[in-house]
């Protein structure tokens, strides 16, 4: 993806900045856990803090007969779930079970 920017060069983001580049196995074998003695949470394997974006265009269908717009997809449902931090990454699953149940 190039980003332009106002002054310089465009910025190129070739590939996740998120993983670091040189870590082994063993290494993040190594990492503690702050949270609590014995836990499984670390630097290593909790979530990262980057940025990230998305596109996404939402039209009536009249709005994209208007516009000459082709859909590509169709929302029939939503659903939201929360999970225990502990299984932090999970709640997806439990929403899409939801929204199965509703359709």
């Amino acid at each position: 993806v190039t980003i332009p920017q106002r002054k310089g060069d465009a910025i190129v983001v070739g590939k996740d900045e998120h993983p670091r580049a040189g870590t082994t196995i063993e290494a993040l074998a190594k990492l503690p856990t702050p949270f609590r003695q014995g836990g499984t949470v670390t630097a290593g394997n909790a979530s990262g803090v980057n940025d990230g974006a998305a596109a996404l265009v939402i039209a009536s269908e009249a709005a994209a007969k208007k516009h000459g717009l082709t859909p590509i997809a169709r929302i029939l449902g939503g659903a939201a779930a929360g999970v225990a931090p502990r299984i932090m990454g999970i709640g997806p699953a439990p929403a899409t079970k939801k929204l199965c149940a509703r359709l």
